[in-house]
């Protein structure tokens, strides 16, 4: 009987104690409703912009977040990294003001 109670109570408390881990962990919702798929025709990293040659558009100019997460197979770029005429996917949010790039992964790097 103390054995089954022990065993018991030695459940309860892993299971608040993973209870109270899951709650802490913060998911943080990012509202992206920009996606897109196209070429680099100019970047300024000074400035922080980018633009992107999608198939419908001549190219449209976006600011980069300070925190955007830029990828290339795997490794991790700077925005001066990235080169014209690379093909890049981007993710990010259009506010009706400012198009900001959070995300770009190098599709293709000639």
């Amino acid at each position: 009987m103390r054995a089954r109670i022990s065993t018991l109570v030695s459940v309860l408390v892993v299971g608040v104690l993973l209870a109270g881990a899951v709650a802490a962990q913060v998911r943080v919702k990012e509202n992206v409703n920009i996606a897109l798929t196209g070429e680099i025709t100019a970047i300024d990293a000074s400035a922080r912009t980018l633009t992107v040659k999608g198939e419908d558009d001549d190219g449209i100019v976006y600011s980069v977040d300070r925190s955007a997460t830029i990828m290339s197979g795997g490794k991790a770029l700077a925005l001066g990294d990235l080169k014209t005429g690379w093909s890049v996917a981007l993710n990010g949010h259009d506010d009706g003001a400012t198009k900001l790039v959070t995300y770009i992964k190098v599709v293709k790097a000639p």
